[in-house]
């Protein structure tokens, strides 16, 4: 039976100065025989024409708490479900709708729906030469080389006029919408180096244009992002309908300085590099997946100065349920 997989962006949270959090995420879910899927690194495999997708994937940020800091962020959760289609063999389309919930001490929570995302995914191999991938692919076609080129933008649904406990408006860090439309695009690779062993790679990146806020009297940019990720999808059991995937997973990260008024930002943005173990059971059409992700390395822009933000987290831990049907 071919492999199902759906890979996608999730364009999560991003803010201002020296709180700043950006996040980006990905969601995947697996069929029971070919390559494996990591669960944050998009897979370039498509849904197959007429296969309708549905994820559902919650992601808990707790933060370092440092001295010298009032008002600190505590945590932030982030919860998306994810829809998708395959509109035909080689093209795939996706809709995520996240719901956030972030908490600042001394300033408040704040929770609610955020920007919605539009996704379309092209699928293509190498097969003596560059080809779309064709509906149906035997298991040693599944061998070839695997591309996905992907394209995507936030709707600007979201709140961004939320108020804190003092009856003041969040600053746009801890609102749950972007005022705006956010588009990214990346590029993904694969390739299947045994039965049970798959190595993916992805590029990605995220722009964001100014806010005007009439609330907050000035425009803000929140600083773009661009990522690249390698992972290795290792199935070390299975039996019958039932499957085990491991997915170790390396991502680097790259903040751009927020800015203000067109003035870009001290103490925000910087790079850094995330470690991530992780596992997916399969029952069927049903996954089940779970990681947990940690900074191994940073360099951020005056980090002493920054807090709640990428790089200075005490975990990122993620719970995903996925279902795969052929409609």
């Amino acid at each position: 039976m071919r492999a199902r997989l759906a890979a996608a962006l999730l364009l999560a949270a991003a803010a201002p100065t020296a709180l700043a959090h950006h996040g980006t995420a990905s969601v995947g879910g697996l069929g029971l025989e070919g390559p494996g899927a990591a669960l944050d690194t998009a897979s370039p495999l498509p849904l197959g024409q007429g296969t309708a997708f549905a994820l559902a994937k919650s992601e808990r940020v707790a933060f370092q708490q440092r001295a010298g800091f009032t008002d600190q962020k505590s945590f932030s959760s982030f919860n998306t479900l994810a829809l998708g289609y395959g509109l035909t063999p080689w093209l795939s389309a996706f809709l995520f709708q996240p719901y956030s919930w972030k908490a600042q001490r001394g300033v408040g929570t704040n929770a609610g729906l955020g920007d919605a995302n539009l996704m379309l995914s092209g699928s293509f191999k190498w097969d003596e030469g560059l080809r779309m991938v064709p509906q149906k692919e035997s298991l040693d076609e599944l061998e070839d080389w695997h591309f996905g080129l992907w394209a995507a933008c936030s709707l600007p649904l979201g709140a961004t006029t939320h108020r804190d406990d003092a009856g003041q408006y969040f600053a746009p860090d801890m609102q749950t919408g972007f005022r705006g439309p956010s588009p990214g695009a990346g590029l993904s690779v694969m390739k299947q180096l045994g039965a049970d062993l798959t190595v993916l790679g992805e590029v990605n990146y995220q722009h964001f244009f100014d806010q005007r806020s009439a609330q907050a009297g000035y425009r803000y940019r929140f600083g773009a992002e661009t990522r690249a990720s390698a992972a290795l999808a290792w199935r070390p059991w299975a039996s019958g309908r039932t499957r085990v995937d491991l997915a170790p997973e390396l991502s680097l990260l790259n903040l751009q300085r927020d800015a203000e008024d067109g003035v870009a930002l001290r103490a925000s943005g910087g790079t850094i590099l995330y470690g991530q173990t992780g596992a997916r059971v399969t029952f069927g059409a049903v996954s089940l997946g779970l990681s947990v992700k940690r900074a191994v390395a940073k360099r951020l822009n005056e980090a002493a100065d920054q807090q709640g933000s990428e790089g200075l987290e005490t975990y990122r831990a993620a719970l995903t349920l996925g279902y795969s049907t052929r409609l």
